[in-house]
C-alpha cells in the first residue's frame, strides 16, 4: 500500500507540491500557536498555593467635603481610625465571613500592582532573590482569607503563626529560601535590601511560593507588617472570606444590601463587593493576555479551516479524475474500505513529508529565541518543563502533528468515501 502511495505522489508531484508549501505554512503556524497556549495551560496546572474563590474585596469610599453629611472632624485623626476599625468590625461580625485580612497598597491576588524587591544573605552577594513585596496588617488574618500553606500545600497557615513582633521581621516564599541557601535554612537570619542602604529584614517564616496570576509561575514573595493607622487606612485593603457554603454573587448581594447602611460610619461608605475572581480576570483582560489567546485560537481556526477546504476541494477534484484507479482496485478485490484509506493516507502521507521540513524552520524561531514563555523570572529553570527546551520542542510538534493529522483526515474523508462508493462496473466505464 505504501510503495503504491509514493508512486500515486510522485505522479501527481507538481499539484502535491502546492498542498505541501501550504500544509508547511499552516504546520509552522499551529505549532507557534501550540506552543504558546501548551505554556499557558502548563503554568495554569501549577499549584498555586493559595485559594480566591468565596474571597471579596470590599472597597470603602469617603463622602466628599461638599457633601451635605460630610464631618471635617471625622475625617482626621483618631476619630478616622476609631471609625475605619468599627466598620471593619462589623464586617468581622457579619454572618457568613470566615476570615477579614487587611492588605496595602494593591498587593492582593489578580490585581495589577506590583512592589518588588530583592534580598541577599551578606555578605554573599553572587546570590540576589527576587520577589513581591506585600504589606499586611498582622493584627487580621491576610493569610486564612487566601488560604495561603506551607510545605507545599500540606499545612495551611494563618497571620498569627508567626511572630510580627520582631522589628523588620519579614515572612518569605520558599523560592527566596531555595536561592539564598539551597541545601539549609533561612529562618531567624538576617537578609539585606539589594540597594536599599544597608536595610535588613529577619526572617520569622516561610511559606509555598505564589503565583501573581493564574497563567504565571510562581514567584518569590515577602510579607512585611504594618498596622493599621490614621495615617493609613485611606491606603488599606479589605479583603474576606466567605462561607464555602454559599454562592459568591449571592453573598455579595446579600452582604451589599444588609450592611449598605451599617458601613454608613462617620463619612465612610460602602462603595463596592468584588470578587477576586472577577478582579483577576479583569487583570488578565487588561494585561491583554485574554484578547493574546483569543487572537492565536482564531488564528490557528482560520488556517486549519483554509487548510481542510483546500485539500478537500483538492481531493474531490483527484477522485473525480481517478474513476478508473478505483474501479480497477476494485475489479481485483479491494474493498470500500480499503479505497477509502488508502484515499485518506495518501493526504497523512504528505503531511508527514513536510513535518521534518517545518520542524527545522522551527528550530530557527526557538534557536534565535524568538519563543517567548510565559511567567519566566530570571534564568531558566528546567524544574518547568518548558524550559526543557528539547522536550517542550518535541512534544509541541506532537501535539501539532496530532492536529494536522486530524485536519487533513477530516478534509479527506468525505471525498474518499465518495470515491470508494463507486461500483467497480461504473468506475471502469471511464477506462
Amino acid at each position: 500500500m505504501w510503495k503504491s502511495i509514493v508512486k500515486q505522489m510522485w505522479n501527481r508531484r507538481r499539484s502535491n507540491a502546492w498542498i505541501a508549501i501550504e500544509l508547511l505554512f499552516v504546520f509552522c503556524l499551529t505549532w507557534y500557536i501550540v506552543d504558546y497556549l501548551f505554556v499557558y495551560n502548563y503554568n495554569l496546572s501549577i499549584p498555586t498555593y493559595r485559594d480566591v474563590r468565596n474571597t471579596l474585596q470590599v472597597n470603602i469610599s469617603e463622602l466628599p467635603a461638599e457633601h451635605p453629611e460630610y464631618r471635617a472632624e471625622e475625617s482626621e485623626g483618631e476619630a478616622l481610625l476609631q471609625n475605619y476599625q468599627r466598620l471593619i468590625q462589623v464586617i468581622k461580625d457579619y454572618a457568613g465571613v470566615e476570615a477579614v485580612g487587611i492588605s496595602y497598597g494593591g498587593a492582593s491576588p489578580g490585581t495589577g500592582s506590583y512592589w518588588g524587591m530583592g534580598v541577599f544573605l551578606p555578605p554573599d552577594t553572587t546570590r540576589i532573590a527576587n520577589g513581591q513585596r506585600i504589606t499586611v496588617d498582622p493584627a487580621y488574618d491576610f493569610f486564612r482569607v487566601f488560604q495561603y500553606t506551607a510545605d507545599r500545600g500540606k499545612r495551611p497557615v494563618s497571620t498569627a503563626d508567626f511572630d510580627w513582633g520582631i522589628p523588620n521581621g519579614v515572612v518569605t516564599g520558599k523560592a527566596i529560601e531555595d536561592i539564598l541557601a539551597p541545601q539549609g535554612s533561612i529562618l531567624g537570619k538576617e537578609v539585606e535590601i539589594w540597594k536599599w542602604d544597608d536595610d535588613r529584614f529577619v526572617v520569622t517564616g516561610v511559606i509555598d511560593d505564589i503565583k501573581r496570576f493564574d497563567y504565571d509561575r510562581p514567584q518569590g514573595s515577602f510579607y512585611v507588617a504594618r498596622t493599621l493607622a490614621a495615617d493609613n487606612v485611606r491606603n488599606a485593603e479589605i479583603s474576606i472570606r466567605h462561607h464555602a457554603g454559599e454562592n459568591t454573587r449571592a453573598f455579595r448581594d446579600r452582604f451589599k444590601t444588609e450592611l449598605t447602611g451599617r458601613l454608613r460610619v462617620g463619612n465612610f461608605y460602602l462603595l463596592s463587593v468584588i470578587p477576586y475572581t472577577t478582579i483577576a480576570e479583569n487583570s488578565k483582560q487588561g494585561f491583554g493576555v485574554a484578547n493574546e489567546i483569543k487572537l492565536r485560537m482564531y488564528m490557528m481556526i482560520f488556517f486549519l479551516l483554509n487548510i481542510l477546504l483546500c485539500m478537500m476541494g483538492t481531493f474531490w477534484y483527484r477522485i473525480n479524475q481517478r474513476p478508473n484507479e478505483i474501479g480497477l482496485r476494485k475489479a481485483v478485490g479491494a474493498t470500500g474500505r480499503s479505497v477509502h484509506t488508502l484515499l485518506v493516507l495518501e493526504g497523512i502521507f504528505l503531511l508527514l513529508l513536510i513535518t521534518l521540513p517545518a520542524m527545522l524552520i522551527e528550530y530557527q524561531f526557538v534557536h534565535t529565541d524568538l519563543i517567548d514563555t510565559m511567567g519566566r523570572r530570571g534564568e531558566i529553570n528546567t524544574a518547568y518543563l518548558p524550559d526543557r527546551t528539547a522536550e517542550r520542542f518535541l512534544l509541541t510538534n506532537a501535539i501539532t502533528l496530532i492536529i494536522m493529522i486530524l485536519t487533513v483526515t477530516a478534509a479527506i474523508w468525505l471525498p474518499a468515501r465518495r470515491g470508494a462508493s463507486l461500483a467497480a462496473a461504473d468506475a471502469l466505464r471511464h477506462e
